[in-house]
This record gives structure tokens, sequence and C-alpha cells, in this order.
């Protein structure tokens, strides 16, 4: 059994938990598939690699690439991945160019319609709203003054 991911993580739990459940030929692709497609061109692979950031989809094939996805409207061969502007929709599925225009970044007239939908700028891709945490940082919180100042005038007035 051979396990692969974009970067080579997932693969390390998964293959260790293949492991642990008694499976004995398990291998991994060190480096994930993008390496791979770095290091030697990608040319067993056929189609592109799904991604979860703004790219959406890699290339892996750089030798003799195969389109193997279409369009989730109109049915012609694509490999454009894009988020549905619908945010309450967000299906990600391959739109080619025109339909994307078209529909304005939705995958469907219901969806193109939708009064929530997000201006679509041709890439598929949206921003998602922060709540400010950045792994790097840690939980990081500017000091509220005001609860501060209470908090210490709640501690002032307790009795003891």
């Amino acid at each position: 059994m051979l396990t692969y991911c974009t970067g080579g993580i997932k693969c390390e739990k998964a293959s260790a938990f293949l492991l642990e459940q008694g499976f004995e030929d398990v291998y991994q692709l060190h480096g994930g598939i993008i390496q791979y497609g770095m290091d030697v061109g990608g040319e067993d692979f056929e189609g592109k690699c799904y991604v979860f950031d703004n790219r959406l989809a890699v290339d892996v094939n750089k030798v003799n690439p195969k389109v193997v996805s279409t369009c989730h409207v109109c049915g012609t061969v694509s490999d454009r991945m894009v988020n549905c502007a619908n945010p309450t929709c967000n299906i990600h599925v391959p739109i080619c160019e025109n339909c994307g225009w078209e529909l304005e970044g939705a995958c469907s007239t219901s969806c193109q319609a939708h009064p929530e939908k997000r201006p679509y700028d041709g890439t598929g891709y949206y921003v998602k709203k922060s709540n400010g945490y950045n792994p790097y940082l840690g939980l990081q919180r500017k000091p509220n003054k005001e609860k501060i100042k209470n908090l210490q005038h709640e501690q002032d007035n307790t009795c003891v």
C-alpha cells in the first residue's frame, strides 16, 4: 500500500495507523506528491493535485500532463478548480473559465442568485475570514483596559 499527500505529513500519520492495524507492506512517498513532481517530473501522475490553499490545484506532471476532470456546469474538459461563490455552498469543483465568468464563480444558477454570493475575480478562491489567530504567534489578544479595570475594581470591593 502506498500513501501520499501534498507535503508528506498526513501520510506519515496514515502510514503509522495502517502499520498499527496490521498492514505489513506500507510505503509512503517521502516529501509528498508535489515534491515528487518537482524531483522527477511526475510522469506517472494524471491530473492535478488538489490542495487546501489559494492555489486550489497544482500541476504535478511536467512531462506529459493529462486533464482528467470536466466542468461541473457544462461538461467540457477543464482542470480549473473553483470554490463556489455562494459561501453557504462553497463546493470545490472544476469549472471552465467560460462558465466561471458566466455564473460569476457560482456552481449553479441558484448559487449565482444567492444574496450572500461573493464577488468573483476569476480565481475561484475566497480568502477566509480570520479570527486573528496566527499559528506562528499563538493565541494573543490585545488587552481590554476597561475589562481589566472592572476586574481590579471587583477584587478591591470583595470582602475576605
